[in-house]
């Protein structure tokens, strides 16, 4: 009889008869928290050929919403790999199908990196703001390259990058696609992302997302950095930053421009906003001394 792990996976049946050592990984990517996303689940193992760890994603039960989430995923990942080969900053897809109980799965190369979620503060600690800054103009670099196939992200939140330092920069990978938004795919058909609130633009759920989306969730995450979860459950994105005085006045222009409700107010491009941030990041730190 097949090994069934607490969410019933048959570990003899593909793809999990290509691995080994299988465990349900957290929805933080912790290891810590084998709790299911509502959506999908998250499951870690090692190839048994080369050995490499594998990160399985596979849908919460069969059905249409669950299934087009995930065949989302699927398709905008094949366009990112086949576009930009050389990018680690993305998922790489190893394998993809259907379960025998009909559910879809996806396999990538698992991300040594954790959610950035996991690393944000309680409360603002100013001294990280540097960090914080140059880890966003890290993302944003990353969405320029994405933006230019073009594909949209469209769901950014601090739970779908990953982070660590390496010699004190920024290492970012950029995962969950699932709301992803291809023009070429998405302008003749039907379109209806799951979103995350406070993160994702508001206009995603009347027209179609471009890149002044993603700026609105790049904008939404740093002003998290800095500040901490609080703001979700307080307000708005743009009411809260500019009601906040403890933030630099050319910082509290930045953001605000980033996260205003309306498209036509924020910068019109990633480029921009990743301009505008590093621009100001020089402008707080010291020149170095040689």
């Amino acid at each position: 009889m097949p090994l069934r792990d607490q969410t019933d996976i048959d570990l003899e049946s593909p793809p999990f008869d290509r691995l080994t050592t299988v465990g349900p990984l957290a929805t933080n990517r912790s290891g810590r928290d084998p709790s299911a996303h509502s959506r999908h689940q998250l499951y870690v193992g090692r190839d048994r050929d080369t050995a490499a760890q594998m990160l399985v994603k596979l849908t919460t039960r069969p059905g249409l919403v669950y299934e087009r989430n995930i065949t989302n995923e699927i398709d905008i990942l094949t366009k990112v790999n086949e576009e930009l080969p050389a990018s680690k900053t993305f998922p790489v897809i190893r394998g993809h199908g259907r379960m025998r109980d009909g559910r879809v799965y996806l396999v990538t190369y698992l991300f040594d990196e954790l959610a950035l979620a996991t690393s944000i503060d309680a409360e603002r600690i100013p001294s990280k703001n540097v960090s914080h800054l140059r880890t966003t103009i890290e993302v944003a670099r990353a969405l320029v390259e994405l933006h230019r196939i073009p594909i949209y992200h469209v769901d950014l939140n601090p739970m779908n990058i990953l982070h660590r330092l390496e010699r004190g920069r920024p290492v970012v990978r950029i995962v969950d696609f699932e709301s992803s938004y291809d023009p070429a795919r998405h302008s003749a058909g039907f379109y209806d992302p799951p979103t995350t609130a406070g993160y994702s633009a508001p206009e995603v759920s009347h027209q179609p997302p471009d890149a002044r989306s993603d700026v609105f969730s790049l904008g939404a995450v740093l002003y998290t950095m800095l500040t901490g979860f609080g703001w979700t459950w307080n307000g708005d994105a743009l009411t809260s930053v500019q009601a906040d005085q403890e933030l630099d006045p050319e910082l509290r222009t930045i953001l605000s421009s980033a996260v205003d409700p309306e498209p036509r107010r924020r910068f019109a491009s990633m480029q921009a906003f990743h301009d505008a941030v590093g621009g100001h990041l020089e402008s707080i730190t010291p020149p170095p001394t040689w």
